[in-house]
């Protein structure tokens, strides 16, 4: 028990240890298994006899919200001192309560929010009866930047690895815009998800390439950035790399295919 009192206690960031869900680590596992319940399990068998619900105009307000979140979240970055030599230059966590560090800190608990926040989106998918799109990237996906935003908070809450949560909201802006537009049959927005649906997991794959080589910056023995963090991080940038880039290669493949197929 001391070691646990000092690693999940003692050694964390003492501003955020009394936050909603910055604790103790079991409300996160505890969500994580009413997660994988509810998406393979219960939602499945409430969804057997029942017609697949639309939530086209749900759809559409999360999207618009997700598009309006990330900015808020860049924003904050920026007011707390985020700038674009984050990517290579050595930024340590400023844990005093200096109000950007403050303001750092709390942005990326409202990270924390929003991941949890988004593993609604699988129980969506089920209740819409689109089970085909509950596959292992999507939901090893959801879980793993759930914890790492835990993790992120409780013990990290600032320094130069900032810049992958910048990353990951200009990709997520992109993306639910991508999400909202193609809801709608507006013929602008028709063309706009015709041209750019190709394009929107490649950006996801140059991010995932681009916080590879901000985490292996941070392995500068001068900088004095979490190492335990960092070596979980780097390899689940590898395997959400690996993830992603097989299903770009599955969805490609069967699209030239599909071409040859039309000639």
């Amino acid at each position: 028990m001391d070691l646990y009192q000092y690693y999940i206690y003692e050694n964390a960031d003492q501003r955020t240890k009394d936050w909603f869900l910055a604790g103790s680590p079991i409300p996160i596992v505890g969500i994580i298994i009413c997660y994988l319940a509810l998406v393979y399990v219960i939602v499945p068998r409430y969804m057997r006899n029942r017609e697949a619900y639309q939530l086209k105009t749900f759809m559409g307000f999360y999207n618009l919200f997700q598009v309006l979140y990330c900015v808020f979240l860049i924003t904050n970055l920026v007011k707390a001192g985020w700038r674009p030599y984050f990517f290579y230059r050595c930024v340590e966590t400023d844990y005093s309560d200096d109000p950007k560090a403050v303001l750092m800190v709390e942005t990326t608990w409202y990270l924390l929010m929003i991941k949890l926040f988004e593993l609604l989106e699988t129980v969506l998918f089920v209740l819409r009866k689109k089970q085909n799109q509950v596959t292992l990237l999507h939901v090893y996906h959801h879980i793993s930047t759930f914890v790492i935003a835990y993790i992120y908070t409780k013990y990290i809450g600032g320094s130069m690895l900032t810049f992958s949560i910048v990353a990951n909201c200009v990709v997520h802006i992109i993306m639910y815009s991508y999400y909202f537009m193609s809801a709608y049959d507006v013929p602008l927005f028709k063309f706009l998800v015709a041209k750019y649906k190709k394009y929107i997991t490649s950006i996801q794959l140059i991010q995932f390439c681009l916080m590879m080589v901000n985490n292996l910056l941070g392995l500068n023995p001068s900088c004095n950035v979490s190492r335990p963090f960092l070596a979980m991080y780097i390899p689940n940038i590898l395997i959400l790399t690996y993830l992603f880039y097989d299903f770009y290669n599955k969805a490609y493949s069967k699209s030239k295919s599909a071409n040859k197929v039309k000639q």
